[in-house]
């Protein structure tokens, strides 16, 4: 479907979700299921809007596809089946990150990702306000998405650090790189640090697939230039280890997902 702008048809208004206020709360959020629309209304869906004729710069509206949500497990919680991820949280909040589809015809699918906390952890002390974050991801041209073994038989092998030995060594036991080499994008060479928890082991809720969430973020440029648009990057693999506890040789699924923080205020939704 292609990025619609304005109030989808047939669709009730923008009043009809509640006050503005309920956009603070994850929970507004996580009621997001496929065939509703999701509605942005950033800086560059902004521009995107009058450059469609719109004439007001109204949001580039989209239709929900597919909702995955990955819950993380904390440095006690550890994975079924035990390996590599048991009890290996690297202290990470318990919580979840749900990545919804927006479709968009001719190119890759754009991701909403809610990153929310355990419900239990409450708001963030003195603000009285949750603690969750809402994102933009897209997977950059040029890139896709396999397991390690195919990223590396086709020369990608700047996301892993080097093996002690090149000539004889499983995809399945390289580690992650803190500083990944990635290739330019729309030719901007950025630099991209590892953020946060590390490796953070999840499971996905629809398969029960272990998965690895990895994140990264781009170093601003220097004096005088300005920051990245996009500088966040996600690593998701999936299928690290099977369901009866064995990891194959050739590694989990692996995606690359750049893409930037928005504001609760950036964005709408429409029940289907």
């Amino acid at each position: 479907m292609s990025p619609r702008f304005g109030l989808p048809k047939g669709r009730r208004g923008r009043g009809d979700r509640g006050e503005a206020a309920d956009k603070e709360s994850a929970a507004y959020w996580r009621e997001l299921k496929s065939g509703d629309f999701v509605g942005l209304s950033d800086a560059e869906a902004f521009e995107a809007s009058l450059a469609s004729g719109a004439g007001s710069g109204g949001s580039v509206d989209y239709e929900v596809g597919e909702v995955r949500r990955f819950a993380l497990r904390g440095s006690g919680g550890g994975l079924a089946g035990g390996g590599r991820g048991a009890g290996q949280g690297g202290g990470a909040e318990p919580g979840s990150y749900a990545f919804v589809e927006l479709k968009e015809e001719g190119s890759g699918p754009l991701y909403l990702v809610l990153v929310d906390p355990e419900p239990s952890s409450g708001p963030e002390p003195g603000s009285g306000t949750e603690r969750f974050e809402l994102r933009l991801y897209f997977t950059p041209a040029g890139i896709e998405g396999g397991t390690r073994d195919d990223w590396i038989d086709r020369g990608d092998s700047w996301l892993f650090l080097p093996p002690p030995d090149p000539e004889d060594f499983l995809a399945k036991d390289l580690e992650y790189a803190p500083y990944p080499d990635l290739p330019p994008v729309d030719g901007r060479k950025l630099v991209f640090s590892r953020v946060g928890a590390g490796e953070q082991y999840a499971e996905a809720l629809d398969n029960g697939a272990p998965s690895i969430i990895v994140e990264y973020e781009a170093e601003a440029s220097g004096e005088g230039g300005s920051g990245p648009e996009n500088p966040l990057l996600l690593l998701l693999e999936e299928g690290w280890m099977r369901l009866d506890g064995r990891e194959p040789e050739e590694g989990g699924y692996l995606t690359l997902m750049l893409g930037k923080r928005l504001k609760p205020g950036d964005l709408e939704y429409w029940p289907s």
